[in-house]
């Protein structure tokens, strides 16, 4: 029920401005009906009275009664009730009449009339009149007719101005129902709309909506600055997330040239040290601690060149292609896993796209091998003409995953956020596919090329 509110809420409108049209049609309907009765009625009762007085004898000798009479009584020459009578021969002479018939008559009076029922017809001044016939014993006719508006008058204006006010009724009743529609119901059910699809800390609504009545458009404003604030704070809190990653960047770069400079260079020294030491004539128990020595040496430059080249690759440089090449290669040797890469012709991009999807491919890789357990990874890396796309799968046990980045980070899985955070950093897109059922993860990155200055972050940077 609460689903379709509105349109109840409009039928409850409507119904009552209908119901109310056709009760009071109906009313004017029986309303002329009952006036045409006691029109109908009345005449009969008068044209059958006076046929009654003209057919008694006290008005007429013997002689007399085949000659018209020249004076009736005042009840039917001068009657005071309303409308007239009137007595006619068989070839609709006029015999005698009351005083009010002597205009009318010639005007309505039309051959043909039934004899014994009533008719209607249109006066000269455009009023409605009720007429019959009633034959006498002589062989004349008694008419009599009373115009509506004599006989019944207040009720035949109002008759009149009934329709009108049904009319101008249905007429109010409709513009209700469409002032309910269009400043209620319409931006009620915009306002419905934009909040179902709105990105809350993304997304702005519009912030009034002037046809709506006072109460929504202030709805709307609140809305509008909720939105607002929400986003406000989205923003920061992508500039203090951007902040830290370009803070963990060049600190890795700084940590990277500190190893290089300080510890790199004091091992090698110790690495030369022990080469001379080398040269020198040693018992064999002697020969054999520096070789272990060299050895250790060996391995601990070793170790620091990977950690230097780990913290900030310097293949960057090289492109976007190259530096995915060589992290492969390197995890490949250093995991003991297979890891396929196929590239496509690639325009030259920014080093922010190279180094977010670096390290996306860096992250994707260790994962699926540490907590996956994946045997085999598949890199791809292809441009469509609009997007760079890159797709890291494995075949790993994959994981559960609902979509709630900020629950992974709370628990301390931090690898999906941190690539969320590098793809908004560059505006582009990123779609995790994973499921416990080992099938392995699919990992997914876009971003549109060329990346116009000032392009607002997309509004699905995260999708699952």
């Amino acid at each position: 029920m609460r689903r379709h509110l509105l349109l109840i809420l409009t039928l409850l409108v409507l119904i009552p401005s209908l119901a109310i049209l056709i009760v009071t049609g109906w009313g004017v309907v029986e309303h002329e009906r009952a006036m045409k009765k006691i029109a109908e009625s009345y005449v009969l009762d008068l044209a059958q009275s006076v046929a009654m007085r003209v057919d008694r004898p006290r008005f007429m000798h013997r002689a007399q009664m085949m000659t018209p009479p020249r004076v009736l009584d005042s009840f039917v020459l001068d009657i005071s009730l309303p409308g007239w009578v009137a007595l006619v021969d068989e070839s609709g002479n006029l015999l005698a009449a009351s005083s009010r018939a002597q205009d009318v008559l010639p005007q309505i009076w039309q051959g043909g009339i039934p004899v014994g029922r009533t008719t209607l017809v249109e006066g000269p001044f455009g009023d409605t009149y009720t007429i019959a016939a009633i034959p006498t014993s002589q062989g004349w006719y008694v008419i009599s007719a009373v115009a509506w508006s004599q006989l019944l008058g207040p009720m035949v204006r109002f008759s009149h101005l009934w329709p009108a006010a049904v009319g101008l009724l249905a007429i109010a009743g409709m513009c209700a129902v469409w002032a309910f529609w269009r400043w209620l119901i319409m931006p009620l059910l915009s306002l419905e709309s934009e909040v179902s699809t709105l990105k809350w800390g993304k997304d702005l609504p519009k912030p009034d909506d002037p046809p709506a009545v006072w109460e929504l458009r202030r709805l709307r404003k609140v809305l509008y600055q909720l939105a607002q604030t929400a986003r406000e704070r989205e923003e920061l809190r992508q500039r203090y997330v951007s902040d830290l990653v370009r803070v963990q960047e060049e600190e890795r770069t700084k940590l990277a040239r500190e190893i290089h400079d300080g510890p790199l260079q004091d091992v090698t020294a110790l690495l030369q040290r022990i080469l001379l030491l080398k040269q020198e004539s040693w018992n064999e128990r002697a020969e054999k601690y520096i070789e272990i020595a060299e050895e250790s040496a060996v391995a601990a430059v070793r170790e620091l060149r990977v950690l230097c080249d780990t913290l900030s690759p310097p293949w960057l440089d090289l492109g976007l292609v190259q530096a995915l090449t060589e992290l492969t290669d390197r995890l490949a040797r250093t995991y003991g896993v297979k890891i396929y890469l196929e590239a496509s012709e690639l325009p030259e991009v920014s080093k922010d796209i190279i180094l977010a999807f670096f390290r996306i491919a860096q992250e994707a890789i260790n994962n699926a091998v540490k907590h996956g357990c994946a045997k085999n990874v598949w890199v791809k890396v292809s441009y469509d003409g609009e997007f760079i796309v890159l797709q890291i799968e494995d075949d790993g046990s994959g994981f559960e995953f609902e979509g709630d980045v900020e629950a992974l980070r709370v628990k301390g899985h931090r690898g999906i956020a941190n690539m969320v955070e590098r793809m908004r950093m560059i505006k582009g897109k990123i779609d995790v596919q994973s499921s416990s059922l080992e099938k392995g993860t699919t990992i997914t990155c876009k971003v549109s090329f060329p990346l116009i200055s000032g392009e607002e972050t997309p509004r699905d940077a995260f999708n699952i």
